[in-house]
């Protein structure tokens, strides 16, 4: 009896040790499929490089561009850019003690924007602010912007490479509508918006 169940235990295990390892080769292929999922996703995401080189070129001579977009939008282009930013902020010049409690190396920026109050304004609509807002960016902003949202494209981070591409591919719109023949200063400023809609069409009242 001892010899029969002996050789049951046996059983049991061997049949335990083939379900484990059907289940981590199952796991290994999904986890292959999923990587395989987010290289391709990123690949689609980022631009080619030397597409990405001609918008940083037209950019370039861009004197400066008012855009207006939501400031969370705004928050998240300026901190991968320039290294920190609050949706609060109204300017890039802000104190902050370099030493002592409190002090963060990241409160530095890594990258100097070069905002002063007055190239930000919060756009009110009515008597409630819905988060909007212009900012004045010059065309060494511009480029940053683009720089860093392209890579930002290429991270293995599938939620923010789409969101890096998504709003590279605004900015881009923008540059692509720059003409470097036309005569300098015809445009200079112009005001570009952010701000995807749906069709007033689809929704019922």
């Amino acid at each position: 009896m001892f010899k029969t169940w002996r050789e049951e235990y046996r059983a049991n295990q061997a049949a335990r040790r083939q379900i484990e390892l059907e289940q981590w080769e199952q796991e290994k292929r999904w986890r292959e499929e999923d990587r395989a999922a987010r290289q391709k996703a990123t690949a689609e995401n980022a631009a080619d490089l030397a597409v990405h080189n001609k918008n940083v070129k037209a950019a370039t001579g861009v004197s400066y561009l008012t855009l207006v977009c939501h400031e969370d939008t705004w928050t998240f282009m300026a901190r991968l850019a320039f290294g920190q930013w609050k949706p609060t902020w109204t300017q890039s010049t802000h104190s902050y003690v370099e030493s002592g409690p409190g002090y963060l190396e990241d409160e530095k920026f890594t990258v100097n924007p070069n905002l002063p109050e007055g190239r930000i304004k919060k756009l009110p609509t009515g008597t409630t602010r819905n988060g909007m807002q212009q900012v004045i960016l010059s065309g060494h902003n511009l480029v940053q912007l683009l720089a860093t949202l392209h890579e930002g494209s290429k991270t293995e981070d599938v939620a923010a490479s789409a969101r890096c591409s998504r709003l590279y591919g605004k900015l881009v719109e923008f540059v692509n509508l720059i003409d470097p023949d036309a005569e300098a200063g015809q445009t200079t400023g112009i005001t570009y918006r952010i701000d995807d809609s749906l069709d007033a069409t689809h929704i019922k009242r």
